[in-house]
């Protein structure tokens, strides 16, 4: 888990140039026990026979201050596997995932912890296409796995996989307080905008969602509840959204389109402009599960983040009725977040398009690197 004395001093060194002077007691080159150790993840001076370990380490800072995270930190075993990274956010938050070696104790396969500012955290742990979700103190607070119809939530007798992190059988039917579904949507916000910055060409982020009450135009107080948050191959996504080959196609064309174009002026004007074709190619197909709709909070938030008047956003909507899940593409051309005002009005938009489903998947889609 985190340490929050230790994240200080790395934060420091990174945004002082990677240095920090010996009396600070921190080494940034100082190895970590492997996980499955008693002491795993605390930091060493030396891995087996006392000789120096030398695992490759690397450290990004913004320098723009367009992204959420102002630094992260990976840290590299001897074979070049990921073992760990820590990213600071600009709003004093942190996320730590640890990633573990296949055939490892503890039956996960990585898992992101998102720690705030008053010390809180909610950990989001992955077993296969298995996801818990774990309060501060390791109790289970929900489950669900990934198939071919989206995000299908666990029943208590298929949680197998959480082990002893659980600890007693009656923690695993633990009601859900209002500041816990606070502090796990807050979490999975955080994670998800960080896991879309990563712009990998291959995977997609998603977040899962279950639906609520939102027909009346939804407040932060109704009722509503994460499922899944993940970064998963196109090939995944695809089995519950169908349409996300086309909404990609139409993504990376109307970016090359626009540029060939060269007619914008800034960042704002340019994705109005990319939006705008998107809409246009939905609209054209006229399917009726399949629909482009303006986000008018979007729009106001994208003003607010790069200052030009009448930017629009457009997101498009699937409806697939069979599995009474919504999918919500989300086409990005900058480093916008998704925030929890964002995030209902996404379900209100899909609520009066196509009725009530049991469940939204929000899909970050970025236009691919050629």
């Amino acid at each position: 888990m985190a340490d929050s004395e230790s994240d200080v001093k790395l934060h420091t060194w990174l945004q002082h140039g990677g240095a920090l002077p010996p009396h600070h007691g921190y080494d940034p080159n100082q190895p970590r026990v492997p996980a499955g150790h008693h002491d795993g993840g605390q930091w060493t001076r030396t891995l087996g026979g006392g000789s120096p370990a030398r695992p490759r380490r690397e450290a990004i800072v913004d320098r723009s201050g367009r992204e959420a995270w102002g630094s992260y930190a990976n840290a590299y075993r001897p074979d070049g596997t990921l073992a760990e990274q820590r990213v600071f956010n600009r709003d004093g938050s942190r996320i730590v995932s640890e990633f573990n070696v296949a055939g490892s104790p503890g039956g996960w396969d990585e898992r992101h912890t998102v720690v705030f500012r008053d010390g809180n955290q909610v950990t989001f742990q992955n077993s296969g296409d298995a996801q818990a979700i774990l309060d501060g103190e390791g109790r289970l607070i929900s489950a669900a796995v990934w198939t071919k119809d989206g995000p299908q939530e666990l029943p208590v007798g298929q949680l197998a996989f959480v082990g002893p992190l659980v600890g007693p059988l009656g923690q695993l039917a633990a009601r859900l307080a209002p500041a816990a579904a606070g502090a796990v949507t807050a979490g999975a916000l955080a994670l998800y905008t960080w896991l879309s910055s990563r712009k990998e060409r291959d995977k997609v982020a998603v977040l899962a969602f279950k639906a609520g009450d939102y027909s009346t135009g939804g407040t932060q107080t109704q009722k509503y509840g994460i499922t899944f948050i993940g970064l998963l191959t196109r090939d995944e996504v695809k089995k519950a959204c169908d349409r996300l080959g086309n909404m990609q196609a139409l993504t990376d064309e109307a970016v090359e389109e626009v540029r060939k174009d060269g007619d914008y002026k800034g960042p704002a004007d340019f994705g109005t402009k990319v939006h705008k074709r998107i809409a246009d190619g939905v609209r054209a197909q006229k399917k009726p599960n399949y629909r482009a709709e303006v986000s008018a909070f979007k729009s106001n938030e994208t003003k607010a983040r790069y200052g030009d008047k009448g930017s629009i956003r457009i997101d498009a909507f699937e409806n697939r009725p069979e599995f009474s899940t919504v999918c919500i593409y989300d086409p990005k051309t900058g480093e916008r977040g998704l925030s929890l005002p964002r995030m209902l009005e996404l379900a209100q938009t899909a609520h009066r398009l196509f009725g009530k489903a049991e469940r939204f998947i929000v899909i970050e889609v970025r236009p691919r690197q050629k």
